[in-house]
């Protein structure tokens, strides 16, 4: 029904998998938790509105700050890519700063999203499609375009939002607030806001492929809760329900959980810890010494 798809290695810093829905008419919700990552989606049949929206065919979906419910109209097709956290602002102008957003693709990606669509079209299978998509991000971040030292940047924000001082920024030369103000102007989001729901991601996918034995108390301390009750509130408040339930439906037949599943599958990096990033973070323009 839904199933994930490995990324290309060239495209792992930017795509975290590729997926392709066929949610048949019985389903009809899908329930997303908080996520730090972004979707860009195309549908091949069947309507889709959230919180009474209707959902473009060709959208990209922002990184969100509360679970969110999508409501099918008949039977939906679609295929789409989850990207990496910091590739989305890096790719597209129009994504930064942005959350609980739905952008239309045309209006993100401008005149080129004509020959995607284009493409989409002629494409025989949904493989194909998904090709399609994978290579209209190498083109988008191909030089001379700057969208690798973009990614870059975010990742020194990232860095510094995870770092042992607490966020604060020190190290890019930052007090905490110009650091804060950066971040969310970057993220759409405070750096702890972030940093708990990337958590609540991660719990939720280490829940998932270690179930049924990764839901209690040695989950909460592998993902730096306090404890297990700090981890339920957490769950409960950011993903709709409790853990055990989340864990359950996703063993049903038709889960409006199927996000939840394909997460487990992607295993992205625990972002609530330093990432990692490949060149040093003085790519962020340090503030402007008085």
């Amino acid at each position: 029904m839904q199933h994930f798809v490995p990324i290309p290695p060239d495209l792992q810093p930017w795509l975290l998998a590729g997926v392709v829905v066929d949610a048949p008419v019985e389903l009809a919700h899908s329930h997303f938790p908080a996520m730090v990552s972004s979707m860009l989606v195309v549908r091949l049949a069947g309507q889709v509105q959230c919180r009474g929206t209707v959902v473009p065919p060709s959208a990209w979906i922002s990184a969100s700050t509360t679970a969110a419910v999508y409501d099918h109209a008949g039977p939906v097709r679609a295929v789409g890519l989850v990207l990496q956290p910091e590739a989305a602002a890096a790719l597209f102008a129009g994504a930064c700063g942005a959350v609980n957003a739905i952008r239309p693709m045309a209006e993100l990606a401008g005149t080129r999203w004509a020959a995607v669509e284009r493409g989409m079209l002629a494409a025989a299978d949904d493989d194909a499609r998904l090709d399609v998509l994978c290579q209209f991000i190498r083109a988008t971040a191909a030089p001379p375009s700057d969208c690798e030292v973009r990614r870059l940047q975010a990742l020194a924000l990232l860095t510094a939002a995870c770092s042992a001082d607490g966020g604060t920024g020190q190290h890019m030369g930052l007090s905490k607030r110009q650091f804060e103000r950066r971040f969310v102007a970057h993220w759409g989001m405070a750096p702890k806001q972030f940093q708990v729901i990337a958590r609540l991601n991660s719990t939720l996918w280490q829940a998932l492929a270690n179930a049924p034995s990764g839901q209690g108390a040695e989950l909460a301390v592998d993902q730096g809760y306090y404890d297990q009750s700090h981890m339920g509130r957490d769950v409960r408040r950011l993903a709709g329900q409790p853990l055990q339930a989340l864990v359950q439906d996703t063993r049903t037949a038709l889960s409006a959980h199927w996000p939840l599943q394909i997460g487990a599958q992607t295993q992205p990096k625990p972002l609530h810890q330093p990432p990692q990033p490949t060149q040093p973070t003085q790519l962020v323009a340090p503030a402007r010494r008085r």
